[in-house]
């Protein structure tokens, strides 16, 4: 796997499955931002990791997703991880649901 390096410390290369519409949405907040697409995924899975009780969305159906590729900190991609599991879904579902939120698309029905 591929990594960088940052001041604070290692971001490996992570993959993730998201739908078009959302990571073209992530990569034009990102460009407006002055951030890198990663940059803003890891802002998000901190911020909802820090959350007592996280919401759940149920996505919309018939998304059509492609493999992508962000560099996350192993620490916050392991609790990411961890409570994906918990939550009943993947990583990739949880990040599709942050980044929809966060640029403005449809998440879908509350609940997972």
């Amino acid at each position: 796997m591929s990594s960088i390096t940052t001041s604070t410390r290692l971001k490996k290369q992570r993959s993730v499955r998201l739908s078009i519409e959302a990571w073209a949405e992530l990569h034009n907040r990102s460009v407006l931002e002055g951030k890198s697409a990663s940059e803003l995924c890891d802002f998000l899975l901190t911020h909802y990791l820090g959350l007592g009780e996280p919401p759940v969305y149920q996505l919309p159906h018939g998304l059509v997703k492609r493999t992508r590729a962000i560099y996350i900190a192993d620490q916050g991609w392991a609790a990411a991880k961890r409570l994906s599991r918990l939550q009943g879904r993947t990583l990739s579902a949880m990040l599709e649901q942050l980044v929809r939120g966060y640029v403005g698309l449809a998440l879908g029905q509350p609940g997972g």
